[in-house]
């Protein structure tokens, strides 16, 4: 009979069998060679033997030779002065068809008024979750490569097309002019969005990206001298001074401020596209405005067009700038949306993280 104090909870014999033997976890009793004295019955279920055949057994012949060294230091850890294991230990499990499954173990070892002979472990099946940790590996790797290719190869050919596209210029005139200049927009185009999507795949890549103090006043006029220089046509001004603080971001923080300026300036259909930012601080937060005379959104599309794959209003790109903008703003602790602006356009607002 099982019992607590004041025999409360009782079990007899055979109900603590049962219970020993309904549980999720298997029990496992081993001595000081690793030899298997015990194996509870649900030993076939987890680990595809019946306990019977698991009775005298090396517990570390089963294991798989790359993790055999890590389970003995911490099986040695539970025979010394530690006596209990109480972070699991994940290795890899031979099953009686020669299959490999991942098991976590905890260990105990007994104490001086013990009866029971050995030292008991209790380990429960993880195959599902590393089955999943290696899909997320794989995903991470193929990221990986897509962002190497970003970098170098499709940039590398929109680059070459651009040259030849340049060096054909003064030899094209009249309707075909056109057509050349479409080709050299598209070329820039294509360079742009390998940029931001390159960015996309490092904050995807970023389980956990870390913020440092990053000068606002420094990075926003780097990017609108690169806008301005890209579009000349378009009326980029600076609605006062630009605050010298910093915020919290990361060298991304370009990439936001580059894809609203652009933004701004590609879904506009005016002659004259104007673009005004403006740069203020409120208590512990930097706020940016980028204001634009574009067609507007719709309300009802204010916060769709920061969803990953919106597209803008008429809008031939691939829809990831914007949801870049918002990942690493909120990555930095910050707020980005989009408002009316007065008589059109719209103002795309940015709350960063002053930093201390």
């Amino acid at each position: 009979m099982v019992a607590d104090q004041d025999g409360l909870g009782e079990l007899s014999d055979s109900q603590y069998r049962s219970l020993v033997a309904q549980t999720s976890d298997v029990i496992t009793i081993v001595d000081e060679t690793g030899t298997i004295r015990y194996q509870s019955p649900n030993s076939e279920h987890v680990k595809g033997w019946p306990p019977e055949e698991l009775l005298g057994q090396n517990i570390l012949d089963l294991i798989h030779p790359e993790d055999r060294d890590r389970v003995t230091e911490r099986f040695m850890e539970l025979m010394g002065e530690v006596g209990v294991i109480d972070e699991e230990v994940e290795f890899r499990f031979r099953t009686k068809d020669d299959d490999w499954i991942w098991l976590a173990t905890t260990g105990t070892a007994p104490g001086p008024e013990s009866e029971i002979d050995g030292y008991v472990t209790t380990s429960r099946d993880i195959t599902p979750r590393k089955q999943f940790e290696q899909q997320l590996t794989e995903q991470r790797d193929g990221l990986e490569i897509l962002n190497g290719v970003i970098r170098h190869d499709i940039r590398n050919e929109i680059q070459l097309i651009e040259g030849h596209a340049e060096i054909l210029e003064p030899h094209v005139e009249g309707e075909a002019t056109k057509h050349l200049e479409t080709i050299l927009n598209s070329a820039d185009d294509v360079v742009e969005l390998t940029r931001t999507t390159r960015d996309l795949t490092e904050v995807m890549l970023e389980s956990d990206r870390s913020t440092e103090p990053v000068s606002l006043a420094a990075t926003l006029s780097e990017q609108l001298d690169a806008v301005r220089s890209t579009y000349p046509d378009a009326e980029v001004t600076v609605d006062g001074s630009l605050p010298t603080v910093f915020v919290l971001a990361d060298e991304l923080l370009e990439s936001v401020f580059r894809n609203l300026l652009k933004n701004a300036i590609q879904h506009n259909r005016k002659d004259e596209p104007r673009v005004t930012v403006s740069a203020a601080v409120d208590d512990d937060e930097a706020v940016v405005r980028v204001a634009d005379n574009g067609p507007g959104i719709p309300d009802g599309q204010k916060e769709e067009i920061f969803g990953r794959g919106e597209k803008g209003l008429e809008s031939a790109g691939a829809g990831v700038g914007l949801y870049l903008v918002r990942s690493l703003v909120e990555g930095y602790g910050g707020r980005v949306w989009v408002e009316d602006n007065d008589p059109d356009g719209s103002v795309f607002i940015v709350k960063l993280l002053l930093a201390n």
